[in-house]
Parts: C-alpha cells; sequence; structure tokens
C-alpha cells in the first residue's frame, strides 16, 4: 500500500555577524555527528578543474595545527572520517564521527578551514590518485558517451561539461590549491549542516567555530544557462571496445518549474527504476542490454533528462529505436493502475529514506543548497507523487519527453 504523508522535519538556521550560517538537524538518539561545510565556489565557478578537485582534497589533509600523521592518528583513534570534494557550484567537506569524538576533532575541522597546509608529500600522492582514477573514467566507454553528451546539452565550451585530463593534475601546484582553498573559505560563502546526535555542547563549539571566521564576501558562483547543441545523433569511435554505450539527452525546466516533478514522475515511469517501461522492454522483453536507466537532472544551469544503457555494437541502432518508441508510447499509452502503484511506492520509499534518521535528513537539506532546490520542494514531491494520474503524465510526456528533441551519442568500436 502506498505510504501516509510524509513530513519533512524543519531545520534551525542561524546567521552569524561574519555571514557564516548554521542549519541544525539534530537528533540525540542518533550515534553518528555530521559536519557538512558547504563553501561557495565549484568547478563551474573556476578555470581551471584539475585544481577544482585537488584542493577540497587537501583540506583534510592537515593544516597549520594538525599535521597529515596527526590528522590520520585523531581519525583512526576516534573512527571518524574526513573528506572534501567539488559540487558544481560548492566546495564540500564531511566530518563524521560518534557523537562522543566529534568535541575532540572540531579543532580539526576549524584549522583546515582557517589554515589548511597543503603538504607537498601528500599533494603528489593526491595528485596521482586523481590522474589514474581520471586516465580510468576516460577509458571507460559509458564514460565517453556521457561527457560528449554534456557537451552536447550545455553547449560547447560550458564549464558544467568541461572536465580534467590525466595531464592536467600532474601540473597542479600548491600555489594554486592554496588560493583556490582561500577563495571558498570565506565567512560569507559558508552554510554549515549540523546533523545527527549533536547534543548542546557540540552546537555551541560548532558555533564557536564558525563565530571566529574572518568576515569576507562569498566567492561568485557564475550560472551560465544551458545552449544545447542540435538535437541528432553522434557517433564516437572507442577503438577495442567490448561493447556500445548509449546515452541519450533532452532538454528540460529547472527545478523551479511547475513542471518540473511531474516530468522527473514521469521519467521514473520511463526508466528510473527496475519495473520501469524501459527496462521492461529493452532489457526483459527484448534483451538489448543488461540495464537502462532514466533521470531527470536538476542544476543551477538548467534541467535535462538523461537516458544510458550500455549493448552489443550491433544492437546500439535498435536500442535507439526502441527508444524513441517508449518514448511516444509514455504521451500515448497512460500508465496502467499497476505501473502507477510501483512508480508511486519506489518514489515515496525515496522520500522516505529522508526521513529515516537525522543525518539523512541532514544530507537533504545540504543537497538542497547545492543544486538549489526551492523550500517547499519535498513537500511538493510528497503531494504531487501521492495525487499524480495516469494522464497528467501521459500529458507532461507528450510536451517533454519527445523523439526529436532527442541528442543521442553512441560510443563503440
Amino acid at each position: 500500500m502506498p505510504f501516509g504523508k510524509l513530513i519533512l522535519p524543519p531545520k534551525r538556521t542561524i546567521a552569524f555577524p561574519n555571514g557564516a550560517r548554521l542549519h541544525v538537524v539534530a537528533d540525540t538518539e542518533c550515534p553518528l555527528v555530521r559536519v557538512t561545510v558547504l563553501a561557495s565556489g565549484g568547478k563551474c565557478d573556476f578555470p581551471n578543474p584539475a585544481v577544482s578537485a585537488t584542493a577540497p582534497m587537501m583540506v583534510a589533509e592537515g593544516s597549520a595545527l594538525f599535521d597529515t600523521g596527526l590528522v590520520a592518528d585523531m581519525l583512526d583513534y576516534h573512527g571518524a572520517s574526513f573528506g572534501g570534494r567539488c559540487t558544481d557550484h560548492h566546495l564540500r567537506l564531511d566530518l563524521t564521527a560518534l557523537a562522543s569524538g566529534m568535541p575532540a576533532l572540531l579543532p580539526l575541522l576549524s584549522d583546515a578551514i582557517a589554515s589548511p597546509a597543503v603538504p607537498a608529500i601528500r599533494l603528489n600522492t593526491v595528485r596521482g590518485s586523481l590522474a589514474a582514477q581520471c586516465a580510468y573514467s576516460m577509458s571507460r566507454v559509458a564514460n565517453i558517451a556521457s561527457r560528449k553528451a554534456l557537451s552536447l546539452m550545455a553547449g560547447a565550451g560550458h564549464p558544467y561539461a568541461e572536465h580534467a585530463l590525466p595531464d592536467d593534475f600532474a601540473a597542479v601546484t600548491r600555489e594554486q590549491v592554496s588560493a583556490r582553498i582561500a577563495s571558498s573559505m570565506r565567512a560569507g560563502g559558508i552554510d554549515v549542516i549540523l546533523g545527527g546526535g549533536a547534543d548542546a555542547s557540540i552546537e555551541d563549539a560548532v558555533c564557536e567555530m564558525l563565530s571566529a571566521l574572518p568576515a569576507g564576501d562569498a566567492a561568485a558562483q557564475y550560472i551560465t544557462p544551458f545552449a544545447p547543441c542540435e538535437a541528432g545523433t553522434v557517433r564516437v569511435n572507442v577503438k577495442g571496445a567490448e561493447q556500445s554505450a548509449v546515452n541519450v539527452t533532452i532538454p528540460a525546466v529547472d527545478r523551479n518549474h511547475p513542471d518540473y516533478i511531474p516530468l522527473r514522475l514521469a521519467v521514473t515511469a520511463l526508466g528510473g527504476f527496475f519495473g520501469s517501461r524501459l527496462m521492461q522492454n529493452i532489457r526483459e522483453d527484448k534483451g538489448l542490454t543488461y540495464g537502462i536507466s532514466a533521470s531527470l537532472n536538476g542544476v543551477a544551469e538548467g534541467g535535462f533528462v538523461e537516458i544510458s544503457a550500455e549493448c552489443a555494437h550491433e544492437y546500439a541502432e535498435r536500442l535507439t529505436d526502441e527508444l524513441r518508441s517508449e518514448l511516444l508510447r509514455m504521451a500515448s499509452v497512460p500508465l496502467t493502475a499497476d505501473e502507477l502503484l510501483r512508480m508511486r511506492l519506489y518514489e515515496q520509499t525515496r522520500l522516505a529514506a529522508v526521513l529515516d534518521n537525522a543525518l539523512a535528513t541532514a544530507d537533504y537539506y545540504a543537497t538542497a543548497i547545492i543544486v538549489g532546490m526551492p523550500d517547499d520542494y519535498f513537500e511538493n514531491q510528497e503531494k504531487i507523487t501521492a495525487s499524480i494520474s495516469p494522464d497528467t503524465i501521459a500529458d507532461i510526456s507528450a510536451r517533454y519527453l519527445r523523439p526529436e528533441l532527442m541528442r543521442t551519442v553512441i560510443a563503440g568500436e
């Protein structure tokens, strides 16, 4: 049976005179505490994607007061984790530990934000690791197709579709990393999400940490709307590829548009879970691929549908033909009662997972900042998922899931 009404627990927000903001989602029954730092300025806001990828990883490698060895010992002793990564428009740090160990670890986080050390020996290791990961990613046919598809969707030269090359990481310097970290770690651009079993003493310690940050304006975020290339099919030859990868993108509305959530539900019914139409037809009935997926991606620059699959080379054309047929069928053949129920249960299960514990809810609020979700996004998801009809899904599909809008990339030998 479908779920009952799902209500997102509220967060408390504390704004500091220096511009920093703290968002608290606490439940003392949760044994873990996570402090997530979101600093303005991501990979789309700076010209060198290799530097942007390296910088957040180096923040967790040591600081003026805590060298690399001491950081490793402290994290190991408390069974904690500390890491960083770069998103489109934010530099993100996550420190997770048992509630009992978090007070001892907060000085480490505070100094990492205020005085990152960028030790040379660790920089060499991180650069090498990122270069190896990049080379491996570039060798996979699915990633080759995805990168090309994003460039068609975003437009030539768009920052969203820019990727570092392995050799770019070797050229990253300590000075570049230090400057990149400093450009984001300004109080005016910092949001901290405190989630999990944080009691009053931990909250007070985080407040003290944020209050001590020097005032500074947020790093600029450069939002360049997508400018999709002309619809059509592009083939990329990948010598030695054992399979072909098919990646399709279709322009869509962004998260603030009233059609976004209904369209996301239509995309879920199309190919967002195991019981979807694409899986039933292309995998189960036709046996053209082991798996095929569809998702609606909403970012600050816009929205787009992405459909991806891998198949034998000789099946690539037939797979895309079947995909076009399924897009047309979404508009002309409304979901059956069983299809609607399965899609609804899948979506409601995903929403319920956000409410599972305070850490999951805190992660939702972090994601909301990263991708720019409207304040009422969860509430609207819950309401529309529970009430949407097959006719509404068919209507939304007819407007947006149109075969003539497909930008198709087939990568393979």
